[in-house]
């Protein structure tokens, strides 16, 4: 059987209908635990949502297929439309289960795929998080500073590291890359003109006013300038005009959308992701891109009222910032007392207050150190800070190398993957959202294509440098 090749099989025979068929049963039996305790929401969400539409795919497709679905429903996720405890205890885990299943072959009656795993260098800084992870929660335990959140956090590092790894090593080609980028693209897209015709993210006050209170603009932020990024390098190596034309409407979109989040770091981060690729790349087409954005910024009214309101705010008097300087002490004075073994994933919000921090019953509101690289530091600890930053700035030095390399059917993806990081890392310098499901396991997303794409890439192709 060649290496990459997608084992099918009839949905009526053997193995493939016993597992279509235990999928079925979770769906009803979801549906029906659900409804009888009351929460209607959720039992429809299983009769209709994410599983059953993932029990038909898996039926015919594979692990690939499975990750486009999940990319499919993130936005809808980060953006807070799906109930917490599903995605928590649904989205996640099941996506993971089926993600087993499908890489090992189960539904080909142990067929399977051949896949090449990780080398040591992308295994290192994974296990360096997983050893971090365990080290810290067990340093909370014995500090005593436990609540719940740090048992589901927990959880949701090993989850968003299990996916990282399928992400890396399930596409099979560049193509199946590719898919799953403009799946993600495409469904951020239509999640937030849906959500904002209807006025779900407002309340039917103001659009986003909802998420105000809940303090996760700067997620929705997050994941509109990563899938922004991600579209500039989409935009570059479209084939079509009409495809162009497209994606084009969904930057405008993404873009907009992200003037109206105000989040001052999530705008900062898209920019540094277009100097970026405006340093990588000389394209009329991006230059085009880059025009038209600024054009519509200063064009429309409420855009640029937006953008010239939120700047104005920032000055040394700005009690945003001035919040910032503060938690960044605090979270250098824990990393000084705990460098070594952490204080528990996401706890930095919980312990600060043993540390003097002001407002005892703050600690249930999510501040945390507004930094993604210091809260990893203050939680994870050195090894787990290591861990981090070197798979982060690996994965994006190595896809800066493809970009470089101009290869033909991959420099572009290669270019969005990268720019997509940099956002996402510029983002963090001033906010820290991995403590949300959807902007962790997009990041882990974005983590495991880069790594895949690279990795798809041959050696002496992404070695040559090339005039960009």
């Amino acid at each position: 059987m060649p290496e990459h090749a997608e084992v099918r099989r009839s949905l009526m025979s053997g193995t493939a209908f016993r597992w279509f068929i235990s999928l079925e049963l979770l769906c009803v039996g979801g549906f029906l635990v659900f409804l009888g305790v009351g929460n209607t929401r959720l039992a429809l969400v299983f009769l209709f949502g994410p599983v059953q539409v993932l029990a038909w795919l898996f039926a015919f497709k594979g692990s690939s297929s499975v990750l486009a679905l999940f990319v499919a429903l993130l936005p809808a996720t980060g953006i807070g439309l799906l109930p917490t405890s599903y995605y928590r205890y649904v989205y996640l885990p099941v996506t993971i289960l089926l993600l087993f299943v499908a890489t090992r072959g189960f539904l080909a009656d142990g067929g399977g795929i051949k896949r090449k795993p990780l080398d040591r260098l992308d295994t290192i800084p994974l296990a360096l998080l997983g050893a971090s992870l365990v080290v810290s929660t067990a340093s909370a335990v014995v500090h005593g500073w436990t609540r719940a959140d740090l048992w589901q956090q927990a959880a949701l590092l090993v989850e968003v590291m299990v996916l990282l790894y399928f992400f890396a090593v399930a596409p099979a080609t560049v193509s199946e890359v590719r898919t799953i980028i403009l799946t993600y693209c495409v469904a951020l897209s239509v999640t937030v003109v849906a959500s904002r015709l209807f006025s779900v993210l407002g309340g039917g006050s103001g659009t986003f006013a909802g998420l105000t209170a809940k303090g996760e603009l700067n997620v929705v932020g997050a994941l509109l300038s990563c899938g922004a990024a991600l579209l500039l390098g989409a935009l570059l190596q479209a084939g079509k005009t009409s495809a162009r034309v497209v994606m084009l409407l969904g930057m405008i979109v993404l873009v907009s959308t992200l003037v109206l989040t105000r989040s001052r770091g999530a705008w900062f981060g898209f920019g540094a992701a277009v100097l970026y690729a405006l340093l990588r790349v000389r394209s009329g087409w991006l230059w085009t891109i880059v025009v038209l954005a600024v054009l519509l910024l200063l064009g429309v009214g409420p855009l640029r009222e937006t953008l010239v309101s939120r700047v104005g705010e920032t000055s040394e008097g700005d009690p945003s910032f001035l919040g910032r300087i503060v938690l960044w002490a605090y979270a250098w004075a824990i990393i000084k007392a705990n460098w070594l073994f952490g204080v528990g994933f996401d706890n930095f919000r919980y312990v600060k207050h043993f540390y003097g921090y002001p407002g005892q019953i703050w600690w249930m509101i999510r501040f945390h150190a507004h930094n993604v690289f210091l809260e990893m530091l203050v939680d994870l600890g050195l090894v787990g800070f290591i861990g981090f930053c070197w798979l982060y700035f690996r994965t994006l030095f190595r896809l800066d190398r493809v970009v470089r390399a101009r290869i033909p059917d991959r420099w572009a993806l290669a270019l969005g993957l990268g720019a997509a990081l940099v956002a996402y890392a510029a983002h963090g310098l001033f906010d820290n959202v991995s403590w949300h499901y959807g902007a962790l396991a997009l990041l882990g997303g974005l983590l495991g294509l880069g790594i895949r794409v690279s990795r798809l890439t041959p050696p002496d192709a992404a070695g040559a440098r090339q005039t960009v």
